[in-house]
């Protein structure tokens, strides 16, 4: 139930080291229209509403609507009581203008109350009195014509826009406006790590190309798994190893993102790609220069454009090599990474730390090889499905990586036959406890045997446990020599 607050009661939540802000309460409907509002400190607030470039998209469903309209329909009803109806906080960023002439009012947090709001006032009063938002993202147009059209099949109830009581919470600076995004939430729907890295590093980019790295952060979609797979390469390090947060734990997780995406990038603004070069020289000393290509997975971030290029270029990459559809080709490496790294389901978490080296050696590498180099760094990772009893935990995928530091193989070594070296010297000891019943790990074994082409005593447990992995490795090889046949001896 809706109940009078008081705006006072904002303040705590607010972080404490800002100075300068402004607070006023006022009316949904003044706000809409752009009127002049005053503050505690004297100021005014005289500005259109915008989205700011770094906003995420419009994101509410049916269910949020759905809870808005019961109290909207609780308040604005016969026996209506005698307070305004409280919004809560909307925090902005005031942009230019002043007494006389307005600014723009950027809306760091509460984007999806006002665009809700904005789409019933449109029902009822059309464009009159309604703020002119314009939203570049696709994942709004879609998300706003189908609230639209739930909300046009709905019983509305008759909203008076000057009795909606809202907290303006202002800021007249930048990087108090990013401060307040990072922290806020918006009645519940919290703002994920990616959203938060984009916000920061939008503000490092040239004002005229904003609109453009902001359209093509959206076309990424979802970049959760990739977000995933940096902290992965960015943690996993022996010489500063970190563990990488659950994301069963999202406020840690999210802070950790923020951290090492975000408040740790290198302030100046270069685009800079950190990569190996091979110098070449023949007898008489005359050098020809091969550099690597993209970024390094490891390498130094600089705010703004660089780190977002950086997603940009591993998004591309994780696109051609993993998203290899339902069907890729037999024998081809998206066969075999479908196979084993998915459809053998030996555990979510080694598959995601699978994904992260192959991303890794293919940045660092190339592809020509990737075949030879997925196979035997698919042996080393789901080697702890074989090695483990029972289940293999997310913590258990981290002690394995820490002991066997694959990722630290990968970046140090010049060459893939010197990781090969690396690969092919890993050993293990296989644990026979439940090959010989119906559990998840027997199924994984039989379904890499099957893929590979190699037989293995049913159901007898202790022998598989033993040649499991010398079956492998011959099976490895075979594959690897049939491709390089193939290719013509490369």
């Amino acid at each position: 139930m809706n109940q009078a607050v008081s705006p006072r009661q904002l303040a705590p939540s607010l972080p404490p080291e800002v100075d300068g802000i402004a607070v006023a309460s006022t009316t949904l409907a003044n706000v809409f229209k752009a009127a002049r509002i005053p503050c505690n400190d004297g100021s005014l607030i005289f500005g259109h509403l915008q989205l700011p470039e770094y906003q995420r998209p419009y994101r509410w469903g049916e269910e949020q609507l759905a809870r808005l309209l019961e109290d909207l329909r609780a308040f604005f009803s016969d026996d209506a009581p005698p307070h305004d109806f409280y919004l809560g906080s909307i925090i902005l960023h005031q942009e230019g203008g002043n007494a006389r002439e307005r600014g723009w009012l950027n809306i760091i947090d509460g984007q999806q109350r006002i665009t809700t709001l904005a789409l019933i006032h449109y029902l009822q009063h059309g464009d009159k009195g309604a703020p002119e938002l314009t939203y570049n993202s696709p994942e709004s147009h879609v998300r706003i014509q189908r609230n639209l059209r739930w909300l046009e099949q709905q019983q509305l109830p008759k909203v008076d826009f000057s009795r909606i009581n809202v907290t303006l919470v202002v800021t007249r600076h930048e990087d108090d406006a990013y401060r307040f995004f990072e922290t806020q939430n918006t009645s519940g729907v919290r703002l994920a790590g990616a959203d938060i890295v984009k916000a920061y590093h939008l503000r490092s980019v040239p004002n005229m190309a904003q609109d453009n790295f902001a359209r093509a952060w959206e076309r990424m979609r979802d970049l959760k798994s990739l977000v995933a797979t940096f902290m992965k390469s960015r943690h996993w390090q022996t010489l500063r190893w970190r563990d990488v947060a659950s994301d069963r734990d999202p406020v840690f997780e999210r802070k950790q993102i923020v951290t090492e995406l975000a408040e740790r990038t290198l302030p100046h603004g270069g685009d800079i790609a950190y990569r190996r070069l091979q110098v070449h020289r023949d007898a008489w000393g005359t050098e020809a220069h091969i550099a690597q290509v993209g970024y390094g997975m490891r390498q130094p971030l600089g705010a703004g454009v660089n780190t977002m290029r950086y997603v940009e270029y591993f998004h591309g990459l994780r696109q051609t090599l993993l998203d290899v559809g339902e069907h890729p080709a037999m024998g081809s490496f998206g066969y075999y990474y479908k196979r084993l790294g998915i459809d053998a389901r030996g555990s979510v978490f080694l598959t995601r730390a699978f994904d992260c080296a192959l991303l890794m050696y293919a940045s660092q590498f190339g592809c020509s090889r990737l075949l030879e180099a997925g196979l035997w760094i698919f042996r080393m990772v789901f080697a702890l499905r074989l090695i483990n009893d029972i289940s293999v935990r997310e913590d258990g995928v981290q002690t394995h990586i820490r002991n066997n530091p694959l990722l630290d193989w990968i970046s140090t070594s010049h060459t893939h036959d010197e990781l090969m070296e690396y690969l092919r010297a890993y050993r293990y000891s296989a644990s026979a406890r439940n090959l010989d019943a119906n559990s998840i790990k027997q199924r994984f074994a039989r379904s890499v045997s099957g893929t590979l082409g190699f037989e293995l005593p049913w159901p007898e447990a202790e022998q598989i446990a033993t040649i499991y992995d010398v079956e492998l490795c011959a099976a490895i090889d075979r594959i690897c020599l049939a491709d390089a046949a193939r290719q013509g001896g490369k």
